[in-house]
């Protein structure tokens, strides 16, 4: 299945921002109740030694990703801290996952574009579930941002198969009715847009199942960083990795600056 890019809601500037938040919301959820994003804990402490670094930027944090428990696992090998971004920042969610980390995961509240980061966010770059959201030419130049201000970057999908991960997505509406009580902070306005007027349950299935279909396999992350001026600076690993007990594993890149030569 040959990847299409067609619209999701959620990117649009018209998607009213409660029902974005609801869905950045439940995808946070998701990610740390599951924990599937922590199996990338060893590949990302890698690409921090190697530049020696301990601090993250956060490139499309959304709802923050998944740094509640990913954060603290890779505390568990050293320093780290993390600074969430986004081109439309969800503050109350950040602040709230800032808050619940002790203060070792950060934000900024203004818009930052994930093709141009400013050269004063220092440190290895990540992005979580949000690269199929650009177009191949606004993907390419997010790599080539960070191979231009030598900054490492770790790049995860959550799937690592479309036609299994859009059969997931058609579980999600059910799972959604069963465990929206349990995200916190409790929100009413939460629970009329997903219970009385399900717009949050829609856009997640809709925009999941797009998503699906613009997911980068690993040939299409190759043939694009090849396409990258200067790429041969950077080491690159891009591939597959399973994760226990689920049937969909991530696709991950990673790219770190290689040494000058001597």
């Amino acid at each position: 299945m040959r990847r299409l890019h067609l619209l999701e809601i959620e990117d649009e500037p018209w998607c009213p921002r409660a029902i974005r938040d609801g869905a950045t919301d439940w995808l946070h959820f998701l990610a740390n109740a599951h924990k599937g994003f922590n199996v990338i804990a060893v590949r990302l402490r890698e690409a921090m030694r190697r530049v020696g670094s301990d601090r993250i930027v956060d490139l499309c944090s959304g709802g923050g990703g998944p740094w509640q428990t990913l954060a603290p696992l890779l505390a568990r090998t050293g320093c780290v801290t993390v600074l969430l971004t986004d081109f439309y920042p969800n503050r109350a969610a950040h602040e709230r996952v800032s808050t619940a980390s002790n203060h070792r995961v950060a934000y900024v509240s203004e818009p930052v574009d994930a093709m141009d980061v400013p050269s004063r966010f220092d440190g290895v770059r990540t992005m979580f579930n949000a690269f199929h959201h650009f177009r191949p030419h606004d993907a390419r130049a997010i790599l080539a941002d960070a191979v231009t201000k030598r900054r490492a970057i770790v790049i995860v999908e959550g799937a690592d198969h479309r036609l299994l991960g859009i059969l997931f997505i058609l579980l999600m509406p059910p799972m959604m009715l069963a465990l929206t009580p349990l995200i916190r902070p409790f929100r009413w306005s939460r629970l009329g847009l997903t219970y009385v007027l399900p717009a949050i349950p829609l856009l997640c299935l809709f925009d999941g199942i797009v998503s699906m279909l613009r997911i980068y396999s690993p040939d299409e992350l190759r043939e694009m960083v090849a396409s990258i001026p200067n790429e041969q600076s950077f080491e690159w690993d891009i591939g597959t990795q399973p994760v226990q007990g689920s049937p969909l594993g991530l696709t991950y890149l990673v790219g770190v600056p290689r040494e000058p030569a001597g």
